[in-house]
């Protein structure tokens, strides 16, 4: 599972890697859209790390609560949406980042992320 989770986070370096180098050659129009697309979705994953968070506090979940289970009691309605994922992407990286992280931890460092790439791509159209 760890092997799993560290080829998926060497994929995902070498991909960002590969925009910060190739930034110049990209088209700007394509940067802007990356950016404000990837600061909506850190917005939406913002008010789900809220929503975990109110969970946790006010819920009988502890701090430890995974992505799996918060999906699961939460997000019931659309909980065949993990099943299907199951079936198309490594099992092992997703029982890394759903079942054996807390899903505080997985969505400050999700959110995190995609922030800082979205304000970069937004840095990079306008040079």
């Amino acid at each position: 599972m760890f092997v799993a989770a560290f080829i998926a986070l060497v994929l995902v370096g070498l991909v960002v890697f590969a925009l910060v180098r190739n930034a110049d050659s990209l088209p700007k129009s394509f940067l802007k859209f990356l950016g404000y697309f990837l600061l909506v979705g850190s917005t939406l994953e913002l008010l789900l790390l809220a929503w975990v968070v109110i969970y946790i506090t006010f819920g009988d979940a502890s701090w430890g609560l995974s992505t799996n289970e918060f999906w699961k009691q939460q997000l019931s309605g659309i909980y065949f949406v993990k099943q299907w994922l199951y079936s198309w992407v490594w099992n092992d990286v997703l029982n890394f980042f759903l079942a054996y992280l807390p899903a505080i931890l997985f969505l400050t460092m999700r959110t995190t992320a995609t922030t800082l790439v979205g304000l970069w791509a937004l840095s990079a159209s306008r040079r």
